[in-house]
């Protein structure tokens, strides 16, 4: 985890540091090692929650974008009683989860259930070729240019589509560019599916809003020098 609890006050994890887990209450090693960032640990326990993973350089970037008050926000479902926590919780009640690792379908159901309104934005970057899957399968003229979408077909063996075409909920894939990429929908069968494009700017802003997250589209003039070029 990225914060505990020190002298009552949510900080981040320095050597030799001690803290108390500020959701379970229990006590917290700091790891300050020289390869993963430096972060907080339940002493001879696992994470209080299940859903938690190790966090990436790219975790960390990501979270920055948002206030501190709003990133590892415990979420209570108000009838069972059940508690995970969100990577980013805006005052509005909308989840951000960041994903770097491979996640089960079950476990991605179940968080999306969970968590009902949220959003998932995944590490495009974690495998090398995928983003050159992506590039060559991605369609040179849009698809739709009101909201601006893309066809999209999937040659690679990464599986980086097809585990995300049964989300429920929308799926933006990030490979570490200024643009995100929403994953419209995908036919695992067909390895066919569509993309729209979104500023990574005005995606931050829709959510720290509390707005419907944009989607982009074609000024007047971009649409009349496509179509004059088709």
């Amino acid at each position: 985890m990225r914060y505990a609890l020190v002298d009552g006050k949510k900080e981040e994890a320095l050597p030799k540091a001690k803290g108390i887990c500020p959701h379970c209450q229990s006590e917290m090693t700091a790891k300050c090692g020289r390869v993963k960032v430096w972060h907080w640990a339940h002493k001879g326990n696992p994470p209080c929650d299940p859903w938690w993973e190790s966090e990436t350089r790219w975790h960390r970037e990501w979270k920055d974008q948002f206030p501190k008050e709003w990133q590892e926000i415990l979420h209570i479902d108000p009838v069972t009683g059940e508690q995970h926590i969100a990577d980013v919780k805006n005052p509005f009640g909308l989840a951000i989860e960041f994903q770097h690792s491979f996640i089960k379908p079950e476990e991605r159901a179940s968080r999306e259930e969970f968590y009902e309104k949220m959003i998932w934005v995944v590490d495009g970057t974690r495998n090398e070729l995928d983003e050159s899957y992506f590039n060559m399968g991605l369609s040179s003229s849009p698809l739709t240019k009101s909201p601006l979408a893309y066809q999209m077909a999937w040659w690679g063996r990464s599986m980086l589509l097809h585990n995300w075409s049964k989300a429920k909920v929308k799926v933006f894939l990030d490979f570490g560019k200024d643009v995100l990429w929403r994953l419209i929908f995908f036919d695992s069968s067909k390895k066919v599916g569509a993309v729209g494009p979104l500023p990574k700017r005005a995606f931050i802003e829709d959510c720290m809003k509390g707005v419907k997250v944009s989607v982009a589209e074609l000024s007047s003039e971009e649409k009349s020098s496509d179509d004059e070029s088709t």
